[in-house]
């Protein structure tokens, strides 16, 4: 077993290369997606506004009996309450985007630490930054299933009250951010790589136990809402675009955060830890491939789209 006195920052050079080529990847994605969402977001701003106003019955003029013209008919404007709804889902992604820009500084830190492996703060910056930032992008894909139920009106369809299901997930995503963002700075500190990464391993492990619940949460939404939303008919079929969105990329940070327990458990000397292609493998590829889901998914269905059509659907209304 390693101990403290084992601890080295690399047991490699950091490929410069590979690490510039997931700078870009992850630049490009971040810029590609933020427009993608800022798009739908307006679009979906512009559908709540449209249909803010709607005829108060109380109010129009017994004149409109008549056969005229006259169509100054009065409306009540609810703008407020529809465009709260867009920002509070514009403000679920954010986590994402820092999630993913922490993805690319982390590996710029490994740019730099392809010039000289033995600088720590580039090390510290590549370790840290990589470890947790997946945490927070986890946090969106809580939030936006949360949304997406919350739609379709299939909050029962829950494991847990539906009342506290998205804070339940949430939450345990928060406190494996900060096991992991603890151990991480633990690592840093000499004497103390061990305590760290016993951390680390105990956040990774929480974020885990909470994915594989999550996915089974997924799983029994997506067999049971033909039955439990009542107006399923009604809408397009985005809704279950945007779940294979979250169900893939809940599966491909669940595959790498696994990986990255059995690397923390094998120690500083371990076999996944003293070989670079792991890193990007099972952590860069299917991070890049979370963002890259999301992006494509968008094309076809986000979850502005969902809100929008259930929302403002004719069978929704009746329902």
């Amino acid at each position: 077993m390693s101990t403290d006195s084992d601890f080295v920052l690399y047991h490699y050079t950091p490929s410069k290369g590979a690490a510039i080529v997931f700078v870009v990847l992850f630049i490009l994605m971040i810029v590609v997606y933020a427009v993608q969402t800022f798009n739908a977001a307006r679009k979906a701003s512009k559908i709540a506004r449209y249909n803010s106003f709607e005829p108060s019955d109380d109010k129009i003029d017994d004149k409109t009996d008549d056969k005229t013209d006259d169509k100054s008919v009065i409306f009540e404007n609810n703008d407020s309450k529809k465009k709260f709804k867009v920002l509070s889902t514009v403000c679920a992604f954010i986590p994402f985007f820092i999630g993913f820009i922490m993805e690319f500084i982390g590996y710029i830190g490994r740019v730099l630490s392809s010039s000289d492996p033995t600088k720590i703060a580039p090390y510290i910056i590549q370790s840290l930054l990589l470890l947790v930032a997946p945490a927070l992008i986890a946090a969106t894909i809580y939030m936006v299933f949360g949304r997406l139920l919350n739609a379709m009106r299939c909050e029962s369809l829950m494991l847990i009250s539906a009342r506290f299901g998205t804070t339940f997930f949430v939450v345990g995503d928060v406190f494996s951010f900060f096991l992991q963002a603890a151990g991480g700075g633990l690592m840093s500190k000499k004497g103390s790589t061990k305590t760290g990464s016993n951390l680390i391993t105990a956040g990774l492990i929480v974020q885990i136990v909470f994915f594989g619940f999550f996915i089974i949460n997924e799983i029994r939404f997506s067999i049971s809402v033909k039955k439990k939303c009542s107006f399923y008919s009604g809408i397009s079929r985005k809704w279950f675009i945007v779940n294979a969105t979250l169900l893939l990329s809940s599966v491909l940070i669940l595959v790498r955060s696994i990986v990255r327990v059995v690397e923390f458990i094998q120690g500083f000397d371990g076999f996944i830890i003293s070989h670079e292609y792991f890193i990007y493998v099972f952590d860069a590829v299917p991070m890049l491939l979370v963002i890259i889901a999301f992006s494509v998914g968008s094309f076809f269905g986000n979850v502005f789209d969902v809100i929008a059509e259930c929302q403002y659907s004719t069978f929704s209304d009746s329902a």
